[in-house]
């Protein structure tokens, strides 16, 4: 389940950066389609029973790219980005779930590694819509 919701996260991203006319948006959906991929082979590996190390994702900078052509040109990326918050944040508490189910500590940790990065992406998408509308999510 958790592979399939990684997948579908791609998938959405993806396609998004495909059908995406802004430039900024098109960057911030591909980097998020990558980072859903990498989850979806850190879970394979784990369920394989591999040791999985998750980096520290980087996150690029992506507000300046984006504010103007948001707030000008096309309010239809922030319905979209709205979607992709929603996204975030219920596979963060997917993980969270996961790991308050996990009885052994290794599993534990890797669901909660996994939430975090999540909570990055949330964290990436809220920033870029504060930016884009002055209007932020208090979560």
């Amino acid at each position: 389940m958790a592979i399939a919701l990684e997948d579908q996260g791609h998938d959405f991203y993806l396609e998004r950066a495909n059908l995406s006319g802004n430039p900024g948006a098109k960057k911030t959906y591909e980097f998020l389609a990558e980072e859903e991929k990498h989850h979806a082979q850190y879970l394979h590996k784990f369920l394989e029973g591999k040791e999985v190390e998750i980096p520290e994702s980087k996150i690029p900078d992506f507000r300046g790219s984006l504010n103007v052509e948001f707030t000008e040109n096309n309010l239809e990326e922030i319905g979209i980005m709205l979607g992709a918050l929603r996204f975030e944040r219920k596979s963060e508490y997917f993980y969270l779930e996961l790991e308050k189910k996990a009885t052994e500590r290794e599993e534990q940790e890797f669901f909660s590694k996994i939430a975090k990065v999540e909570r990055g992406h949330y964290e990436l998408i809220d920033g870029l819509l504060d930016e884009a509308t002055g209007f932020r999510m208090q979560t």
